[in-house]
């Protein structure tokens, strides 16, 4: 028999993983991609992006898109499992970081 965590641990990780897929899909996965494959975009421990120094001004709207849908995502699934958007956005960042198996 699944304890109560257990069963919360497990749809939590089901739940971040369907996000994380839709984020990619809405954030278009490919321009945030191209921005960290050429340097412009880093991971932050919070689960949101930001430009780095080198990165083109134009790159500070992709930086602002992403992290907006990103928080309304990580807000969507705080509220469904009553936890706190930060716990979200952390775990996606643990998630995102990853080695792929």
């Amino acid at each position: 028999m699944q304890t109560t965590f257990s069963r919360f641990a497990n749809l939590f990780k089901n739940l971040l993983g369907a996000v994380l897929l839709t984020i990619s899909c809405m954030a278009g996965a490919s321009p945030l991609d191209d921005a960290r494959a050429a340097g412009y975009v880093i991971e932050l421990p919070t689960g949101y992006v930001a430009r780095t120094e080198t990165a083109p001004a134009s790159v500070a709207a992709l930086v602002t898109d992403i992290n907006q849908r990103r928080k309304e995502a990580y807000e969507r699934i705080a509220r469904k499992n009553g936890i706190s958007t930060e716990q979200v956005a952390a775990e996606s960042y643990r998630q995102r970081e990853m080695p792929s198996q």
